[in-house]
């Protein structure tokens, strides 16, 4: 199965909190973009270099935390947002992040808001 038929099922199942293994992150979120642009969901994507960025624009959340802390405020009342959180592997050490991650995947299901984590690992 694709990643793009796999990451589908996942989101319609309500899977909240989504790991997924690569070293192609630019392939991938091509992937997830497209995905994205078909079924009219909204995209955000945040590494260390650029930030967060959602479509063109391009918010202030420098950090990881922000980052993961922002995608409550992303959601929408009917629709269904994803963050895509590249290299994120690297912050888990943190007892903050982690805990911001799990706040965020608890609450992705009651908003339709989800958590995908792209790492090599």
């Amino acid at each position: 199965m694709s990643l793009e038929q796999t990451l589908d099922e996942y989101i319609q199942a309500a899977f909240s909190g989504i790991w997924i293994e690569s070293h192609e992150h630019q392939d991938a979120i091509t992937t997830i973009a497209e995905l994205c642009h078909r079924q009219s969901w909204q995209l955000a994507t945040w590494d260390v270099a650029q930030g967060l960025r959602c479509g063109a624009a391009v918010a202030e959340a420098p950090d990881p935390l922000t980052a993961v802390r922002s995608l409550g405020a992303m959601s929408t009342e009917d629709g269904t947002t994803l963050l895509v959180l590249q290299n994120f592997h690297r912050f888990l050490g943190s007892p903050e992040i982690v805990q911001a991650v799990i706040a965020e995947v608890l609450a992705g299901k009651r908003q339709r808001t989800f958590v995908i984590v792209l790492a090599p690992i």
